[in-house]
């Protein structure tokens, strides 16, 4: 019986045949997946941070709305630049979505006034006028005049976004004005009386700000609240102590430790030391620096609540960012000790869920005090490294001059989050009035006196409590390097899930850092940047050429095999 002889040139046309039906039936069933899938109304999406996707709190924002919200989307048609129009096309399948998750209560539609003058006018009337926008298109720059906005009208108030420039960050904005309009803000108080950084922008030569802070924090109602006067109203929903550079009065111990008691949260952002002039105010001009203990006043009543703010400034030799430096008379950004980055929990803790990293400029170490609050419960938010070492006493800090590494090494603590209840700092012990004059604790199973006020000697329910030892990294000194270094940015994101975390807000605090966020390199080794670094530039590509070689192999063998 003789053996079929195998024809090269019949084996060739099969091949082909093959290879053409495979790639018309992968086309074909990517078109009906496609079709069914416009149809059907849902994506998937395969970002790490579910960029794509609506958030469960957006759906249970909308889901909980009260009365019915109209929302109008402006988009021209015919005259956005491919870029804008992928923007309109994510604005309407976002828009979709809400008014999916609403229940009948989000109510949307999309209007192209371009050429219509009534509508013009209505949208100028709800605050999304047109716009003039630049592009490329087709090797010429262009510009054009449309509209790519959007409306939300709830109960008779307006609130708009008059352009999307992007799609990043665009579902916490609308998510905000929707909260906006339907509840009742929170209330957040920055004491304003201990040389805290105040809200505005601060002294000319003087104290930095927080200005940058506060224009992100829209969605809730921020003050400045002297703690020397009055106890705090109960609308305060948290209280927050930024950078006091002076002793902190027992009036206003008294203040932050009876709010405490209320069950009301509250933000200590301690720096445990200070770098400034021997002459006072900021460093500036060509005098040296000095690094010095902060006399802020706070150790006892921190201590009380069972953490301890080390006078230090932990270095980080080699994880490290670039800051604001003073060098021979002039302010420049470049790499420094002290600019630590410092690793965080990610999802153990609602604060750093989504945050890799957080820039602390000249952060000080913090540590348990044991035996103080058996009530709280302790979680650490952001660690040094290990190679971090901490300097300590008064020094000259001098950027040209290195600083000689301490015995004393890392890992070293940032920032905790305690929870659980208290005992008052002032139990048992004669407090001061507002006047100032002390004032006796009421007598066992005695009220106080009607023109006294009542003292709480343990916490009313569990409260929320965070300690970070720097509060330079919601400074706008610190918080400006965004321009010139997008790292940055994770410092508002972890300020922002602290204040979100107090006031327990569910809803916004996943969407903060649901954006394309820079991700500070967290290195255990002074090799790993380099071998990320060539592994990206050469190790990529030899990959691919590793596969290609295998591949072309493989097929060589199968052909030689095949005349065989």
């Amino acid at each position: 019986m003789s053996t079929p002889v195998s024809n090269p040139e019949i084996n060739k046309v099969k091949t082909g045949a093959n290879a053409v039906t495979y790639v018309i039936v992968v086309v074909l069933a990517l078109i009906a997946v496609n079709v069914i899938a416009s149809r059907l109304g849902h994506r998937v999406d395969f970002t790490e941070d579910k960029l794509y996707s609506l958030s469960a709190g957006s759906k249970a924002l909308v889901a909980a709305l009260p009365d019915r919200m109209t929302v109008k989307a402006f988009i021209s048609q015919k005259s956005l630049e491919p870029r804008d129009a992928a923007n309109a096309q994510y604005l309407r399948d976002l828009l979709e979505e809400y008014a999916r998750a609403s229940n009948g209560k989000f109510v949307w539609e999309s209007i192209d006034p371009s050429e219509d003058k009534k509508l013009e006018e209505e949208a100028e009337k709800l605050k999304v006028p047109k716009l003039q926008r630049s592009g490329v298109s087709q090797d010429k720059f262009t510009v054009s005049a449309n509209y790519l906005g959007v409306a939300l009208q709830y109960q008779g108030k307006i609130e708009s976004i008059p352009a999307v420039q992007g799609i990043e960050g665009l579902e916490f904005q609308l998510s905000s004005l929707i909260k906006m309009l339907s509840v009742k803000k929170k209330k957040i108080a920055f004491a304003a009386s201990e040389g805290e950084l105040p809200l505005g922008q601060g002294q000319q030569g003087g104290h930095a700000g927080l200005s940058m802070l506060a224009q992100v924090l829209g969605s809730y109602e921020v003050v400045s609240q002297p703690l020397t006067g009055k106890l705090l109203a109960d609308d305060f929903d948290a209280l927050v102590i930024a950078g006091p550079r002076q002793a902190t009065s027992e009036r206003a111990k008294f203040v932050i430790d009876q709010f405490v008691m209320k069950g009301k949260p509250v933000a200590f952002l301690v720096d445990g030391m200070v770098i400034d002039q021997p002459g006072g105010g900021p460093p500036g001009g060509n005098q040296p620096q000095l690094g010095r203990k902060n006399d802020h006043g706070l150790d006892d009543l921190l201590e009380h609540y069972g953490v301890k703010v080390h006078d230090d400034i932990v270095m980080e030799p080699r994880q490290n960012a670039p800051g604001p430096l003073l060098i021979r008379g002039r302010v420049i950004p470049a790499n420094y000790p002290t600019f630590t980055v410092a690793k965080t929990l990610g999802a153990a803790h609602p604060i750093t869920e989504q945050i890799r990293g957080v820039i602390f400029p000249m952060g000080s170490s913090l540590e348990l005090v044991s035996g103080k609050q058996a009530g709280l419960s302790f979680m650490p938010l952001a660690t040094s490294t290990d190679e971090a070492w901490r300097q300590a006493g008064l020094f000259v800090f001098d950027p040209e001059t290195p600083l000689k590494p301490q015995a004393d090494k890392g890992p070293f603590t940032y920032a905790y989050a305690a929870t659980g209840k208290v005992t008052s700092f002032f139990a048992g012990k004669a407090h001061p009035s507002e006047s100032g004059a002390p004032v006796e604790p009421a007598a066992p199973n005695t009220s106080a006196p009607p023109d006294q006020e009542a003292v709480l000697d343990a916490s009313a329910g569990p409260v929320r409590l965070v300690f970070v030892g720097d509060s330079g990294f919601v400074s706008d000194e610190y918080l400006r390097m965004i321009q010139v270094y997008r790292n940055y940015e994770v410092d508002l994101l972890f300020a922002l899930g602290i204040f979100d975390w107090m006031v327990q807000d569910e809803t916004l605090a996943p969407l903060r850092k649901k954006v394309f966020q820079a991700r500070p390199l967290v290195v255990d080794s002074e090799r790993t940047p380099a071998l990320i670094k060539y592994g990206n530039v050469v190790g990529v590509p030899l990959v691919f050429i590793a596969l290609g070689l295998l591949r072309w192999r493989l097929r060589t063998s199968r052909r030689r095999n095949a005349h065989i």
